[in-house]
């Protein structure tokens, strides 16, 4: 009876989930303007990531960004991914993405494409998978295909509609992000905490930094 209380725990324990989390605190200058963060969760063949933001900008008056994701892969393809990007508590962006076994239907904003490329890659996974130059992303956000140019060790630009992004790696995990938009320049730099324990390496990504 004991061995296979101990059999049934083991199988449990084994098929548990792995979750990770980094955080980033948003800054402009010295200014904090608010927080991000980042999960991974890992189960056998399916690997969960999801994003919540919420930062506030104060120019002739103060706006506050929302923004979540929640991505599903298998066997290192995208299943599924949702977006939603808020302003003021009022919706700005939305996007759904699925696969249904041989193609995927993005409805971006209420329009709905196909494609029918495998997406291996997305914006979700670039916190925990370092790129490599010339390495394409796909944004459901966009509804397009990105490309990052690596410009310096471990550091890549990606260009989209809404401007540039710069993207600094450690151990395979994005631990900054300078944005460069129209309206203001910020970046996304992880905390302390996160940093110790993704230098430690009890939180690594994938990707170019683990091979160097």
């Amino acid at each position: 009876m004991k061995r296979i209380l101990f059999i049934l725990l083991f199988s449990i324990v084994s098929s548990a989930a792995i979750a990770q989390s980094v955080h980033y605190e948003v800054m402009k200058g010295s200014k904090k303007l608010g927080d991000m963060t980042v999960k991974r969760k890992l189960s056998q063949d399916q690997v969960i990531y999801e994003i919540d933001s919420k930062v506030t900008f104060r120019l002739l008056f103060a706006f506050t960004v929302d923004y979540e994701s929640t991505s599903e892969y298998k066997f290192g393809k995208l299943i599924k991914e949702y977006t939603h990007n808020q302003l003021n508590g009022n919706t700005q962006k939305k996007s759904t993405i699925w696969f249904d076994g041989e193609k995927y239907t993005l409805d971006l904003d209420g329009s709905r494409v196909s494609i029918n490329e495998p997406i291996e890659y997305s914006v979700a996974t670039v916190y925990f998978e370092e790129p490599t130059d010339g390495k394409r992303v796909y944004s459901p956000q966009f509804g397009e295909y990105l490309t990052f140019e690596k410009i310096g060790d471990h550091l890549y630009e990606l260009e989209s509609p809404d401007g540039l992004n710069t993207y600094e790696y450690t151990n395979g995990v994005c631990t900054e992000v300078q944005v460069n938009r129209d309206f203001a320049k910020f970046a996304f730099v992880m905390t302390e905490e996160s940093l110790v324990a993704v230098q430690q390496k009890k939180i690594t990504g994938s990707g170019s930094s683990l091979v160097d």
